[in-house]
């Protein structure tokens, strides 16, 4: 009996160490303060409104994600360097951003907002962004400064997603080593294109082997969740 009471205490004092799980109401709330966005941010995980997109993305690329952000002379113009690795390849872009009231705008030539922004949701992950993004394909981001984050971070994220009912969040690839990769550009030298041909692809096709039964079940639950919709044709 004093085992069980012992027991019993333990746990309570265990659970109140425990931060509360978030809401859905708190985790839609776009952040009311959003952290400095200079430095490097590892892209952890992605969802999108269906699922296709992103098992697509798993089955096929299964790319790795880093951006460096820098900040410009200019308040609240930042520049990014993105960085993708993708079967021992890398491809760099860069592009101009405009921060401001926690909402991050692509720029014009005039370093004018263009479009509608993609906006900071809440997180309890100290060093992590969640970016919601409205475009063609409306996307949920979490990213952070570290290269991986914790099986709680993750799961807080998945409720996120889940919170708008979208599609299970897919964990990107995590092979951030930048720096021994061949470089995919227009400056490829006929040699580089070459070798590029013979080993992208068959690692690629191999890849898709093994995960194809990922696309078909994606499919199988599209198919099943459009075909029991109201709106769906008759």
């Amino acid at each position: 009996m004093k085992a069980l009471c012992a027991a019993v205490i333990v746990l309570s004092f265990i659970s109140v160490g425990q931060p509360a799980p978030l809401t859905c109401d708190t985790l839609k709330k776009p952040v009311e303060k959003g952290p400095n966005l200079s430095g490097r941010w590892y892209y952890i995980a992605i969802s999108t409104e269906v699922c296709l997109p992103t098992t697509l993305l798993d089955s096929i690329i299964w790319p790795s994600f880093s951006m460096d952000v820098t900040s410009k002379d200019t308040p609240n113009l930042y520049d990014g360097l993105a960085r993708v690795k993708m079967y021992g390849y890398c491809v760099n872009e860069s592009e101009s951003a405009l921060y401001v009231n926690n909402k991050i705008y692509d720029v014009d030539s005039e370093n004018a907002p263009t479009g509608d922004p993609d906006v900071l949701l809440h997180t309890s992950c100290h060093d992590c962004l969640a970016v919601k993004t409205d475009d063609v394909i409306d996307s949920l981001v979490l990213l952070s400064r570290r290269s991986t984050v914790t099986t709680a971070e993750l799961q807080e994220f998945k409720k996120q997603v889940e919170c708008f009912g979208w599609s299970k969040p897919v964990v990107l690839n995590t092979d951030h080593d930048f720096n021994n990769c061949l470089t995919i550009d227009d400056n490829m030298t006929e040699e580089a294109a070459e070798h590029f041909l013979k080993n992208f692809f068959p690692k690629m096709i191999e890849r898709i082997k093994n995960t194809h039964h990922n696309i078909f079940k994606c499919l199988s639950d599209m198919v099943a969740y459009y075909g029991s919709s109201p709106f769906a044709l008759k």
